[in-house]
């Protein structure tokens, strides 16, 4: 995966490091594909520390190494030799709701903290096929069907700034979605969910869009779990459409406050 832009790159970091600066933190998932087998499903047990941590998959495994496969492990062909990423493809002419795509932190029991999320992306529309919107989103529990903590949903519009770009919209308990800006397609962006349950906010920074935000009342975490999913812009529009999504470093932080 290309490296980020410039803009992308010192504000994700900027927040990394405020973040790490005010609390301790522990890994609690860690996902990167380098020694996955390319042309094939990644290794959904996360082998090696921390332990606990897994990917969950719902979509087809049978056809894996095909070249349209729905999920694969592939070669980053913008990234250093024997780098690897994560594919996630869906095409409603195939499936007219995506499989969804589940990372998994290790189960924990405390009732407080802090916990981020991290990952790097690349966001794809082949063509000029336009039908279809990515989910990603933030949940307490393993369950994707359940209320998420916090989600966005991305898709191409006719309103917006040209073309190849997309809507960035934020999806939580504070009302209706709302737009925060665009990301261009095809270019690195940097996603970062800061989920503080000591102050029952949230916070989030995607392709140098932000966002803050309250959590539903009382949340608590027992499985911290991040999902990605495709589905139709317009769920009565049955039009053919095509999207895909690159995904590596993902990561997993659970913090506590230092007292002073």
């Amino acid at each position: 995966m290309k490296n980020p832009t410039v803009i992308t790159f010192l504000l994700s970091n900027i927040l990394l490091l405020l973040l790490l600066s005010g609390c301790s933190s522990q890994p609690i998932l860690l996902a990167d594909f380098d020694n996955d087998a390319t042309g094939n499903l990644p290794d959904l047990t996360l082998t090696g520390d921390p332990t606990g941590d897994e990917i969950t998959w719902s979509g087809s495994t049978a056809n894996s190494s095909a070249s349209l496969a729905p999920l694969k492990v592939i070669a980053d062909v913008n990234g250093e030799d024997g780098d690897n990423i994560l594919r996630l493809f869906h095409a409603t002419s195939v499936q007219a709701i995506g499989s969804h795509l589940g990372f998994h932190a290790r189960p924990t029991t405390e009732p407080d903290g802090i916990y981020n999320v991290f990952w790097d992306g690349v966001i794809e529309y082949p063509g000029n096929r336009s039908s279809q919107a990515l989910f990603i989103a933030v949940y307490r529990t393993a369950q994707w069907h359940a209320y998420s903590l916090v989600g966005l949903r991305i898709y191409r519009t006719p309103d917006g700034p040209g073309e190849g770009w997309t809507s960035v919209n934020v999806i939580d308990q504070n009302g209706p979605e709302r737009r925060i800006g665009y990301i261009r397609e095809d270019l690195p962006h940097s996603g970062v969910f800061v989920i503080n349950l000591d102050t029952q906010k949230y916070s989030l920074l995607f392709g140098g869009l932000s966002a803050t935000g309250d959590l539903p009342s009382d949340s608590t975490i027992d499985r911290l779990s991040l999902y990605l999913s495709y589905s139709p812009t317009d769920r009565q529009d049955d039009s053919s459409g095509l999207g895909t999504y690159y995904i590596d470093n993902v990561k997993m932080l659970q913090g506590e406050t230092d007292e002073d």
